[in-house]
């Protein structure tokens, strides 16, 4: 058995264990929280639980187009009453309030006796019984007489608009563009995309099947729905990409070797570093993310450097010859690349950290296959070199970088006075702005609660939250008569504490004297002397229920609703109040006047906050490992003016890319971050194979070897830059410039003859 099919086998064997592991263990995820850092702060903790479960991140908002609104209205009304009834949505709204279709939910058909304090005196229910025949002066019909007989009060209809995620005004929404808007609340978190494509499925077949749906128009926007467009949309465009950028790489190679055999033995320690990469991951993590298998085969893309130096250096003589005279300089190189990757894994976040272990492991076993295994399989028909000429280092120059560095700087420098930094977490997000926009123009249409600023509160136990809740309310109700708040959503109006539903349940009458209190109330009108029977059966179900708890709501359809506004973290109970219209300062004051524990907390402040404290840990531990990657080679190298060399042109490499991006996009995000991480190892490739030591014969196909890199690089990832995906794009346009510019700087400053390193 030769060699080269032995070395295939020990390969081939370990991957095919690899895949063994990755049918038992790969698990994918797409919860984008993931990504986010890990939260050092109760409100840090709290918005990334918004964003997962929050009350916005389950709305799910279509517009319905017509010729005119009032056909809009017609068909979105049709369009609600076909939904609503649908198990993925827990509420479906149209602005509207129809008394008549009111169906009454658990807990609040059971306990809105107990949701509310109510007057059960003679002459108080005489004036409720009044004002319940004005409304069935206006019609309601049975439905609402039912409605009437079981709760005169309407307690049910005021819990339940309370509970409305948006502003019920009577009329139907109806938003700029003339589009009739609805919101439809899912039963399942955003981050359920399976659940999110079942919702927008059933919108998008309920809205086929209304009469003329030909003439009408569908759009659905919200995080569900954006989620399952992106999947969609990822899926498409990573097909396009990876087929142009294939086509394109191989169309260079070829240019560059004019061997099909090399292409195709190029592929090799590419796939194999994916595949341990994926394995290791999915060993040490419960789920992938599938952000980490995109982005990681990307930051991947350095090993595809290794078979193209070593295809160059073959030409000159057989692969193992080759592969030993530049080992030394790849090792080092890929040794590089993995302590800046695995800086990725000390970024205080987990899906970055899953990143880092992805490309570390894959850049270790690419370039292992790269040295163990590729030369074995080359063809060896090639002359032996006969350059007999001594190692010589090329003449470096010290004044190009920093000549490029200046220049780049003093050209980008009036893009850095809005800040070098986008730390809004919308900056992450993979939507097109176009469909932010859509979103934002049928949202307006509906009064919802202020996302932005929340109260929150916290104890050590449920029962003392509510308590301080309903205390928090008291004061909010004094800040609605004073014009400084519209309303608001507490989580008591729907779970008071047990001593609010002691004290209420208290209050019931007994059945004989409440049906006293009734005969009394129905003197001289319309209504006859049973017709509250069902009432004194509830208000005797009330006295003798027992109390309602957090587990009761959790099975129920307002379970989602408790969900966003009660959150247990480790052995804290918080609660979360929305509003609409606050004015933030002098709510705050108001509040602090009234001595409640309750802090207004701004979101929008708190996700710059979190992504700033991001931002800063992830360049911490990038300046470790730089710091650890210029000992290295130092260690290696033995030449400080080497050293010195490599370490200046990377580092102006990386600023001028930095300046150049943010002359394009204006600042720098996240993304770009990690995109910078792959410039850096391209960067330190073409640094360490420029000023190696070598025979002057031997140059030539060194050079020849970092451009096809570079070429390669440089394409696929400009590719990649024509992505319809914000992310994408920034990641393609990152990688191809800074592919480009290293290049441009190293290979300028090694042969440069401005000054000779000895």
């Amino acid at each position: 058995m030769s060699v080269a099919l032995q070395r295939s086998l020990w390969w081939l064997g370990a991957i095919a264990v690899a895949v063994l592991i990755l049918l038992t263990r790969l698990q994918l995820s797409f919860d984008l929280s993931a990504f986010f850092p890990r939260q050092a702060t109760l409100s840090h903790e709290i918005l990334i639980e918004q964003v997962r479960n929050g009350p916005a991140s389950r709305l799910l908002v279509i517009g319905v187009g017509a010729a005119s609104p009032d056909d809009a209205a017609e068909a979105g009304r049709l369009l609600q009453a076909t939904l609503v009834d649908d198990p993925a949505f827990v509420a479906v709204l149209n602005g509207e309030f129809d008394e008549q279709s009111a169906d009454v939910p658990f807990p609040v058909s059971d306990y809105y006796l107990l949701m509310d304090d109510l007057d059960f005196a003679a002459d108080a229910l005489q004036s409720v019984l009044q004002d319940r025949l004005r409304d069935l002066a206006f019609g309601g019909g049975a439905d609402l007489l039912a409605l009437i007989a079981r709760d005169p009060y309407l307690a049910t209809i005021n819990v339940l608009e309370s509970l409305s995620p948006a502003e019920l005004s009577g009329d139907p929404w109806i938003a700029q563009n003339g589009s009739a808007v609805l919101l439809a609340e899912t039963a399942a978190a955003s981050i359920d995309i399976d659940a999110q494509a079942r919702a927008v499925e059933a919108i998008s077949a309920g809205f086929a099947a209304l009469p003329g749906s030909g003439g009408l128009t569908l759009d659905i926007t919200g995080v569900g729905a954006f989620s399952v467009e992106l999947q969609e949309t990822i899926r498409a465009e990573a097909t396009l990409r990876s087929v142009l950028a294939s086509i394109a790489l191989l169309a260079v190679l070829f240019l560059v070797f004019r061997n099909v055999r090399k292409l195709l033995l190029a592929a090799l320690p590419l796939l194999t570093g994916f595949v341990a990469g994926l394995t290791v991951v999915a060993v040490l993590f419960d789920t992938v993310h599938g952000i980490t298998l995109a982005f990681g085969f990307t930051l991947l893309g350095v090993a595809i450097d290794y078979p193209l130096h070593l295809f160059s250096h073959a030409r000159r003589d057989s692969g193992l010859a080759a592969i030993r005279r530049i080992w030394p300089t790849m090792r080092l190189g890929a040794a590089s690349t993995v302590a800046a990757y695995l800086a990725l894994v000390f970024s205080n976040s987990t899906g970055l950290a899953q990143l880092g272990v992805f490309t570390a492991v894959g850049v270790i076993v690419a370039s292992l296959a790269t040295r163990t295994w590729l030369p074995w399989l080359l063809d060896d028909s090639a002359a032996a070199a006969t350059d007999a000429a001594p190692a010589s280092t090329p003449r470096l120059s010290f004044l190009v970088a920093p000549g490029v560095l200046l220049i780049a700087a003093l050209a980008a420098w009036p893009r850095f006075d809005a800040g070098l930094w986008d730390d809004n977490l919308s900056s992450l997000s993979p939507v097109a702005p176009e469909r932010l926009q859509s979103d934002h123009v049928l949202r307006s249409a509906a009064v919802t609660a202020d996302l932005r600023y929340q109260l929150t509160l916290h104890a050590g136990s449920l029962e003392q939250l509510l308590r301080d809740s309903e205390t928090l309310d008291a004061v909010l109700a004094d800040a609605v008569d004073e014009g400084i708040l519209g309303s608001w959503q507490s989580v008591t109006q729907v779970l008071p504490s047990a001593r609010v539903q002691e004290t209420r349940r208290a209050r019931i009458p007994e059945r004989d004297a409440l049906a006293a209190s009734i005969a009394a109330a129905i003197e001289g009108t319309p209504f006859r002397a049973d017709a509250f029977n069902t009432f004194l059966d509830a208000a005797d179900a009330a006295k003798a229920a027992p109390a309602l708890t957090a587990a009761d709501i959790e099975g129920s359809v307002l379970g989602s609703w408790l969900d966003a506004h009660l959150l247990q973290l480790d052995d804290r109970w918080v609660a979360l109040t929305s509003l609409v219209g606050p004015d933030p300062g002098r709510l705050a004051t108001h509040i602090a006047n009234a001595g409640v524990a309750a802090d207004l907390v701004d979101f929008q402040e708190a996700s710059v906050a979190l992504m700033r404290d991001y931002r800063g840990t992830a360049l911490r531990t990038i300046l470790v490992a730089a710091l650890l990657i210029v000992a290295i080679l130092w260690w290696v190298r033995g030449n400080l003016a080497q050293t010195a060399w490599v370490t200046l042109t990377v580092a102006a490499s990386l600023t001028v890319t930095i300046a150049a991006v943010v002359f394009v996009h204006g600042s720098l995000t996240v993304i770009h971050m990690v995109a910078l991480l792959l410039v850096l190892g391209l960067g330190l490739d073409y640094a360490l194979f420029l000023s190696r030591s070598e025979p002057a014969g031997e140059r030539a196909a060194t050079d020849k070897g970092v451009m096809a890199c570079a070429a390669s690089t440089t394409i696929a990832f400009a590719i990649l830059a024509a992505s319809s995906i914000p992310v994408l794009r920034f990641l393609g346009l990152t990688v191809a410039a800074g592919s480009l510019i290293s290049f441009a700087i190293a290979w300028g400053g090694s042969r440069l003859r401005l000054r000779r390193v000895s």
